[in-house]
């Protein structure tokens, strides 16, 4: 089962990771033709720094999933390598847990905030006039897909602490 739930959480992941990296070659391509008219036209755009910014958003939330999969989020070695393996893994369950619990706690939030912004038809006050439910997703998604990550690090970790197993044996 466990198996399972890491390989649709891998996939879910990756995918999102790969949406992340399009998503900044994008906004790298969209901000360099706004240097390109503001600089050798003198034609500065008016959509290009919000699209920019959404664009930021959509890839720093959608993103940290990915990055916690590849254990390339921040963690503080110099102490944490110290331990015996066993205190490492009973660390990583309670931090796991604390994180996965906060991701919840945002999720609903966000939830909220986009069933307000859609009863509210809520849009945007800049000149592209987007749906502000639209700039809101990436908050829920995120967090969503950051918390299924915790949990499967959770997982894992009680499967190792338990039967002995790594997570790649299983």
């Amino acid at each position: 089962m466990l198996k399972f739930i890491r390989s649709i959480t891998r996939f879910c992941n990756t995918f999102l990771g790969y949406c992340a990296g399009f998503g900044i070659f994008v906004m790298g391509l969209i901000l360099a033709y706004e240097v390109v008219m503001r600089g050798v036209f003198k034609s500065p755009t008016t959509w290009v720094m919000n699209s920019a910014i959404y664009m930021f958003m959509w890839t720093m939330l959608i993103g940290s999933s990915y990055t916690l999969m590849l254990g390339k989020h921040v963690k503080i070695d110099l102490i944490f390598d110290r331990f015996p393996r066993k205190v490492q893994l009973v660390l990583d369950v309670i931090t796991s847990a604390m994180a996965a619990y906060f991701c919840y706690i945002v999720s609903t939030q966000a939830w909220k905030m986009i069933q307000t912004s859609l009863k509210l038809n809520k849009m945007t006050d800049d000149m592209m006039h987007i749906p502000v439910w639209w700039i809101q997703l990436p908050l829920l998604i995120g967090f969503v897909m950051l918390g299924v990550q915790f949990v499967v690090i959770i997982l894992e970790r009680l499967a190792t602490l338990c039967c002995g197993e790594t997570a790649e044996q299983k």
